[in-house]
């Protein structure tokens, strides 16, 4: 039964559905990345973390460090049971990768890594990759997991993201022959290809246009699955100035107070650099059609959406599932935008070498939230303002007031599945845009000073790039607080492969827009 409820100047369309039985138990395997409800349902049942090659003693040598030894073999992972394996990133990947389940001596996955993160393992789907660095295929284990990586050469960077379960979460073992069938599968394919489309709903006729600022009042309960935001005069470009509010269950403080464009991860409007001239992800697209939001946002009594963008005519169109109710373990829907500028810095004496301890205390900080939910991603925007790659910070997450991160990553652009920095690729859980050099120096004029060409690392300018968490999110019972340490290359010397004189804090100016889901 479709509703069409008018509120002030916009119309928004209802599907009014049955309330049902909601998930008691969270979902894993390719279950995690065929329906996103679970993202906004708290269980208390999950635990996430992530093993990697990051310097143990909080320097900056953040490879060639594995975690022991299994059958001669060296451990990325070691993890007991019930979890799920989501993702497995390296860069420059060599030698082979082995998974070991529940005690067993014999690998149920033995490939080469490279093929492995390409997708392009034999009797493996390879639906999941996204592109020559990261796999997103689901390895869940009931008992145990290890996974090796036999003649993994140096420099050996990589990341193993995880999740453990309470033990009455029921968790069948991963079967290679099992692994490219099933409802499940075909069901998370599906979802992981949503990205390709869906701007129809950015065009429907139930929509309504206002100027200088639209209120939409929803009531009763609900879910928001679309959200689409355009300028109709030239809905190709932003709306200057504009912000986006969102409000639940008539709580006069707004969950969402951020900037628009940064909302749909186009801060400065760059939607055309992105392959294709859009970008487009699971969650978000900002393309010649204007804007489009797929967050699921659930509400209990009543929502208002507001949008204001002085001097600018504004189109509002909500797509709501209407319920009768909403299970207790609902969270509600946050975004939060932070944005800072910092004084040029960039000096040989502030280098730090690969040994030298990095305090967290001058981490860029993304969230920092008291309160129980899970948290889903963020996207950075960074102005370069130094030569060579600004990306070096690691990802540190602090989860419940832990004095050390439980997950601490190997470098920035390694977070967004990528290395080696200047690479332009959208995919649906990660993308980089950065500012692309006009040409590319040899291993040799990188060495020797003398035979550099500073035009191949000018690199100034504006660099956008995101990582959303459907499989992998991070759920929190007391707190959270994710960061990243603000360094960047520099001032590469003929040495600098032995003495590490690779990063600083250069003076990049940082903002970012982290979103989450929080019990109310």
């Amino acid at each position: 039964m479709k509703k069409i409820i008018v509120a002030g100047l916009v119309i928004g369309l209802l599907f009014t559905v049955s309330s049902s039985a909601e998930q008691a138990v969270p979902p894993v395997g390719y279950a995690a990345l065929a329906d996103f409800d679970h993202l906004w349902l708290y269980t208390g049942k999950v635990n996430t973390g992530m093993f990697s090659s990051t310097d143990p003693k909080a320097g900056n040598l953040d490879m060639w460090n594995f975690h022991g030894r299994y059958r001669g073999e060296p451990v990325l992972a070691k993890i007991d049971g019930p979890g799920c394996i989501y993702r497995v990133w390296s860069a420059l990947a060599s030698g082979w990768f082995k998974v070991y389940l529940d005690g067993s001596s014999r690998p149920e996955i033995s490939c080469g890594f490279k093929n492995y993160l390409e997708g392009k393992c034999p009797g493996l789907p390879g639906d999941f990759s996204v592109g020559r660095t990261a796999n997103y295929m689901p390895i869940p284990f009931a008992k145990s997991i290890i996974i090796t990586a036999p003649g993994f050469s140096f420099p050996a960077y990589y990341q193993v993201s995880f999740q453990t379960y309470d033990k009455s979460v029921p968790v069948k073992s991963f079967k290679k022959q099992e692994a490219g069938s099933g409802e499940a599968y075909d069901a998370a394919v599906s979802k992981w290809k949503e990205m390709s489309g869906e701007e129809g709903l950015a065009q429907s006729s139930n929509v309504a246009e206002g100027r200088d600022r639209v209120i939409l009042q929803l009531t009763g309960a609900g879910i928001i699955r679309g959200l689409s935001i355009t300028n109709p005069d030239a809905p190709q470009k932003s709306l200057p100035g504009a912000r986006l509010e969102l409000f639940w269950d008539n709580n006069p403080k707004p969950s969402v107070d951020v900037p628009l464009d940064a909302f749909f991860i186009n801060q400065p409007d760059l939607r055309g650099n992105w392959p294709g001239g859009a970008l487009k992800n699971l969650f978000v697209i900002a393309g010649a059609g204007g804007y489009l939001s797929r967050f699921p946002m659930p509400f209990a009594d009543g929502a208002k959406i507001t949008v204001s963008a002085p001097g600018s005519k504004i189109r509002v169109l909500a797509i709501v599932e209407k319920r009768d109710s909403l299970p207790a373990n609902a969270m509600r829907f946050h975004a939060f935008y932070r944005s800072q500028e910092f004084p040029e810095s960039e000096k040989k004496e502030n280098i730090f070498t690969f040994r030298t301890p990095i305090s967290p205390e001058k981490n860029w900080v993304v969230l920092e939230e008291q309160g129980r939910g899970h948290y889903l991603g963020c996207a950075l925007f960074v102005k370069s303002v130094g030569t060579v790659w600004w990306g070096e910070g690691d990802e540190m997450t602090y989860i419940d007031g832990s004095a050390r991160p439980q997950i601490q990553g190997t470098g920035t652009e390694d977070e967004f599945n990528w290395s080696w920095g200047y690479a332009v690729h959208m995919k649906p859980v990660s993308g980089t845009l950065p500012v692309v050099p006009a040409c590319k120096e040899s291993i040799v004029a990188q060495i020797i000073p003398a035979l550099r060409n500073k035009q191949c690392q000018k690199i100034r300018g504006d660099n956008i790039a995101y990582r959303f968490r459907p499989s992998d999110y991070v759920p929190f019972e007391k707190s959270i607080k994710v960061s990243y340490e603000i360094l960047g290359n520099t001032f590469l010397a003929p040495h600098f492969l032995l003495s590490g004189n690779l990063s600083q804090e250069r003076g990049d100016d940082y903002a970012s827009i982290a979103y989450w889901y929080e019990r109310p």
